[in-house]
């Protein structure tokens, strides 16, 4: 329990040590206050606790009193801390209440049903016995007994079976302190009952209403009324909350096929633009073959023009050299004739003899 409410067990500790002498003296207290014509007479029997005298109320009240200003004071939540001490009280109460056996105190009406207890007559105080005890007295080896209900039993069981229905219930709270309250109404329930069968009752002074009676009706309607009403608020804020959250994953779903959108679309972005640049591709290689093609093609036209042009050079240079060859023919003729006159000439012309020379 400890660990499911986030309370830490030193903390358990602590508060008991506090808490259980407080609610003991806050027992003692609420027993004395409703018997105060008694203890007004014999004030040192307040400090006698061996005669009987403690209240469960008183004792709840002082604890829970307590325990808020231990809460307050070490800052821990008194609801979580009283659904997990409200669990160790009542186990508490299943084995404590057995003490009104032992004592053979805090016994019913007289009672012939099966659950029937008898009691020594001399054992019991005087003032818890009724007409109706007497007028059903049952004698057995010279001893006078009474028939009473076992209100000590049937209080056992009802602790048991609260516990066991808190203990389900845990799991289905829905506010901190639930369990605490839960307590508190089950407990007065089962209370008014017992209350009303027994015979030793705490009356409000000067009047003959049972006080334990009017607490336990008290308790079981004001804190089942606030427990179902806070849980019913709980539930209301629960489903808001469920609401708001249900919208807010809705508005995130939304953004988010928004976005798986977008990304879809950036997608088909992409796969166009993949087809557009194969595209580009395809064209880019048609031209380059194109290219290659006129280039070959210029290529080409280029070697005939080259082969077209030396063809004409070599035909130009063997004309000219046709042209050529005859010129010479004529010029070594004329040359050859103009050798021969020149040599005519020279035939022709006289010696030259000394008196010429000298004149030379």
């Amino acid at each position: 329990m400890t660990g499911k409410y986030g309370i830490k067990f030193a903390d358990i500790i602590d508060l008991c040590i506090f808490l259980i002498p407080i609610s003991i003296i806050c027992a003692r207290l609420y027993y004395v206050l409703f018997e105060i014509d008694y203890y007004i007479k014999e004030p040192l029997q307040i400090f006698n606790l061996r005669n009987g005298g403690l209240a469960i109320y008183g004792g709840i009240f002082g604890g829970a009193l307590a325990g808020f200003i231990y809460c307050k004071i070490r800052k821990v939540s008194f609801g979580q801390m009283a659904d997990t001490v409200s669990i160790g009280l009542l186990t508490g109460q299943i084995i404590g209440v057995w003490g009104n056996f032992f004592n053979r105190e805090a016994f019913g009406e007289y009672t012939d049903s099966l659950f029937a207890m008898g009691l020594p007559m001399d054992s019991v105080q005087k003032s818890a016995v009724t007409k109706l005890m007497k007028q059903h007295l049952v004698t057995f080896r010279d001893m006078d007994y009474i028939q009473v209900h076992p209100l000590f039993f049937y209080e056992s069981i009802w602790c048991l079976l609260l516990l066991l229905i808190l203990l389900l219930y845990t799991w289905r709270k829905k506010f901190e302190g639930e369990i605490f309250l839960r307590y508190l109404a089950g407990y007065g329930l089962g209370k008014c009952v017992i209350e009303w069968l027994r015979t030793d009752k705490l009356y409000i002074p000067k009047t003959k209403i049972p006080v334990s009676l009017l607490v336990s009706a008290a308790l079981f309607l004001i804190c089942g009324i606030v427990a179902t009403v806070r849980r019913i608020l709980s539930k209301k804020r629960e489903k808001v909350s469920r609401r708001r959250r249900e919208e807010r994953n809705a508005a995130e779903e939304k953004n988010d096929g928004s976005r798986l959108e977008d990304i879809h679309n950036f997608e088909n972005v992409q796969d166009e633009f993949r087809d557009i640049l194969e595209e580009l591709d395809r064209a880019g290689k048609m031209v380059a073959e194109e290219d290659t093609e006129s280039n070959e093609s210029e290529d080409s036209k280029s070697a005939e023009t080259a082969e077209t042009t030396e063809t004409e050079v070599s035909e130009s240079v063997e004309d000219a050299e046709a042209a050529e060859a005859p010129a010479s023919a004529e010029t070594v003729e004329s040359e050859n004739k103009g050798t021969e006159g020149s040599a005519e000439s020279a035939e022709a012309e006289p010696e030259a003899g000394p008196d010429d020379r000298e004149d030379v």
